[in-house]
C-alpha cells in the first residue's frame, strides 16, 4: 500500500549523501526525499521514491544504489540512484517472520548488510554485490541453523545475561 505523497514526506530522518553530491533523506513515511543546491543559497528538496508502508528505517548507499529497510514488506529493497531524479527499484530481500527491519549498516570489504530491527531479536547480514543483487547470506545463521545471529537469553561477554535489542549497527575498520 503506497500512502499518499504528503505521507510520504513526513518526519526526515537519515540523511545520506548520493555519488552525485545531493543528499538523500529518509522518511518515517517511506519516502526517499533527493535535496539539491545545499552548496548554494537555494536548497531545494523533491520526492523521488517512495516505498510501500511507513516507518521505513535508517538506509545506506553503496556506489549508486540506496539500500533500504521497509518495515511492512519484512525487507530491505535496493533502488539504483544513478539517475537521481528517476530512482528504480532492481532488488529486494525479504528478512521473513516477525521481524521488522530498521537499520542497515554496509561493509565496503566483504560487501555485506547487517540488518538489525524491531520484532524478533536477531541480527541478519545479507550479501550484496555491486551488481545490485542483495540477498540473505545463508553462511551467517545460529547454533541451531536458523538464518541470523540470536540475541535473545545469552551469556554476554562483559558478564550481562539476558535478551539485547539491537538499535543501531556500523562496521569499522
Amino acid at each position: 500500500m503506497r500512502l499518499p505523497a504528503a505521507t510520504a514526506r513526513l518526519i526526515p530522518e537519515e540523511a545520506r549523501r548520493g555519488p552525485d553530491g545531493s543528499v538523500f533523506i529518509q522518511t518515517t513515511g517511506c519516502g526517499i526525499e533527493r535535496i539539491t543546491g545545499i552548496e548554494g543559497n537555494t536548497p531545494h528538496a523533491m520526492l523521488v521514491y517512495q516505498f510501500p508502508g511507513s516507518f521505513c528505517g535508517v538506509p545506506s548507499i553503496v556506489s549508486h544504489y540506496l539500500i533500504q529497510t521497509v518495515r511492512l514488506g519484512h525487507a530491505v529493497v535496493v533502488i539504483d540512484i544513478a539517475n537521481p531524479e528517476h530512482p528504480v527499484g532492481v532488488s529486494r530481500a525479504v528478512i521473513g517472520g516477525l521481524m521488522f527491519p530498521h537499520w542497515s549498516g554496509h561493509d565496503s570489504k566483504t560487501h555485506r548488510i547487517a540488518i538489525t530491527g524491531y520484532g524478533k531479536n536477531r541480527l541478519f547480514m545479507l550479501k550484496f554485490d555491486p551488481e545490485s543483487v542483495v540477498a540473505r547470506d545463508s553462511a551467517f545463521h545460529d547454533q541451531p541453523g536458523r538464518p541470523g545471529f540470536d540475541l535473545s537469553n545469552r551469556a554476554w561477554p562483559h558478564g550481562w545475561t539476558g535478551t539485547a535489542q539491537a538499535h543501531g549497527v556500523a562496521f569499522t575498520r
